[in-house]
This record gives structure tokens, sequence and C-alpha cells, in this order.
């Protein structure tokens, strides 16, 4: 593709983006008002009359018309302003930006390692089909797909912090009172490596190498499951057969096999990021990694509904955009796409 269809492309695909975006807001909008639950009686107390109640109401403005309040989330999504959260009474968007660095961080990590294993593990179980390597890959996945993910952080924390002792405990990026790097990104781990902090990098990396195993056990397995089964169909697809015939080497069989395997494992990456930020919630939970996912999940708890308005809204904008960027390398990999 020339320059000027990849400049098209990519604006259609901004542009397709926009009412995706104004449907996840609406839907954010909605949802969070069907789920129940006053917020005015959280903030007045549980010994506040009717009058304070009331009065708490108009100062939150859930007193209005309902399609008052839906006109003004959107005037002011548009502008960039996602609202106050009523118990930190902070804005929600410097709460995410905070909180948001920690939870990307950890979800990147732990994808690029699953998209690493799960490739890796495909590919031998597919180039082994039938054999013992491909029954042990296909055990192992199934395994890991019964397991809650939630379940495997608090079995390793038990394993690993209190009987061999050898993983921190559950106290979030850094010990308190531990060496922390200049705020950057706000994300630890990234910040030392930007600073050249050796202390710092290796307390970070310390504390995230177990939250970073629940993660990456859990989801090595269904890249794993679809890598095999994307690769066994390109093995046996005309043009590696006749590769075969001309008598290429199984090396570059191999590489030939394993790029037509990528289209829909690229595609399910896509999707996988989406699931692993809803799967931070309950990880960062154990290991009170203090991210926006247990940022999401306090502000539940209260109903704040400012608060789970933003992080859905801007979960919502972070998977589009992986979309978005799956979508360009799509044609990259497959060049039948671009026919």
């Amino acid at each position: 593709m020339r320059a000027r269809q990849w400049a098209w492309l990519i604006v259609k695909r901004i542009l397709f983006m926009i009412p995706i975006l104004f449907g996840v807001a609406t839907a954010t909008f909605f949802l969070t008002r069907l789920a129940g639950g006053d917020p005015a009686y959280l903030v007045a107390g549980s010994f506040a009359t009717e009058e304070v109640i009331a009065s708490v109401r108009a100062q939150l403005g859930t007193d209005r018309p309902l399609g008052e309040q839906y006109a003004d989330f959107l005037g002011d999504t548009v502008r960039g302003d996602l609202g106050t959260s009523l118990f930190t009474d902070r804005p929600v968007t410097t709460d995410l930006a905070d909180r948001l660095p920690a939870t990307l961080e950890l979800v990147t990590l732990a994808l690029a390692f699953a998209l690493v294993f799960g490739l890796a593990l495909g590919s031998y179980a597919a180039h082994r089909r039938g054999r013992g390597g491909d029954r042990a890959v296909r055990f192992g996945s199934f395994s890991a797909l019964s397991v809650p993910d939630f379940w495997l952080g608090l079995v390793l924390l038990f394993v690993f912090f209190f009987k061999l002792d050898i993983a921190p405990g559950p106290t979030g990026q850094l010990a308190p009172g531990g060496p922390a790097p200049r705020d950057v990104t706000g994300a630890v781990l990234f910040d030392a490596m930007i600073a050249l902090n050796g202390e710092a990098f290796r307390a970070s990396l310390h504390h995230i190498w177990l939250p970073l195993m629940t993660m990456v056990l859990i989801f090595t397995a269904p890249i794993a499951r679809l890598a095999r089964s994307a690769a066994i169909e390109s093995l046996t697809s005309d043009s590696i057969l006749f590769g075969r015939a001309c008598g290429l080497s199984n090396r570059k069989l191999w590489v030939y096999a394993t790029r037509g395997a990528l289209p829909p494992v690229v595609t399910f990456v896509g999707i996988l990021f989406s699931v692993l930020l809803g799967s931070a919630v309950l990880v960062e939970t154990v290991f009170s990694w203090g991210g926006a996912a247990q940022y999401a999940v306090n502000a539940i708890r209260q109903s704040d509904f400012p608060a789970v308005q933003g992080f859905v809204l801007v979960a919502g904008a972070l998977s589009v955009a992986i979309f978005f960027v799956v979508d360009l390398l799509y044609r990259v990999i497959d060049p039948r796409v671009r026919l």
C-alpha cells in the first residue's frame, strides 16, 4: 500500500471510531444508573436526614432529569472532563492519570510475555502434532484455562511469599519506604529504566514478577491453543505443500507457516487486551497493586458514578485504540487483506 492509501485508511478508521466511542459513553452512563444505588446516601452518611440527602443530590446533580444529566455528561466528556470522584474529591482524570500507568505496565508486559510464550508453544505443538509435546501443551493450556486468575494469584502468593519467602508481600509496586525512581510515566518499572536507577529497577522488578506470572500463566493458554490451530491450518495449506514439493528447507517452511498463522493470533491479542484490563481488577486487588483497575473496584463498591464512568470510558477508548492498531498490523502481516 502506498502512503496515500495508508493515510486514507487511517482517516477512515479514526472516523469509524467516533460512533463507537459515542456508544461506549452512552452505554456507560445509562448502565451505571441502572446498576442501582444512590451516591447521595453514601456521601451524606447513614444518619443523614432527608433534607441533607436532598441537598447532596442537588449538589451532585442527580436530582435533575436523566436527559439533562446525560447531555451534561456528553458535553463534559467531549471536553475531557470526567467529573470529580465522590470519595477522593479529586478530578477523575487526575486519579486515572496517577493510577492508569501502573495498570498499563502490568497488562502490557503480561500481554507481551503471553504472546511470545503462546506463539512458541503453539508453534511447537503444531510441528509435533499427535506426539508427546503436543499433548503436553494441550493439557497444560486446558488446565490453565480452567484456573481463575485471582485464585492462581492467591496460590502463588501463598507459595512464594508465605512458604518460600522469595517474593514480596502484596504491598503494591514498591515496598513502603523503598527506593522510588523519579516520576516520569507513572509506571515504576519503566520510570526506573528511564532514570537508569538500578536500585529502584531491581525493587520494582522484585514486586512485579509475581502478579506478572499470574497473568502470563493464565493468558498464555488461549494464545497457545489458537496459535496451534492456526499453525496446523497453515502447515497443511497449499502454499506450504507447494514449498515442500519445491524442496524448501524445514526452517523456511517453519517461518512461512508461522507468519501464515499470525493474523488470527494478532486479532485475538486485540480482544485479549480488553480481557486483561478486566482481569487486572482481580489481580490488582490480590496484590494491592494500586492501579486503575483497583481504583474501579473501590468506585463500584462506593457507588462512585463519576469514577466508574471514567474508568469504563478510558478502558473503552484504549480497547478501540488497540483494535485500530491491530487493524493496521493485520494489513502489514497478511498481504491478502490489501488486495
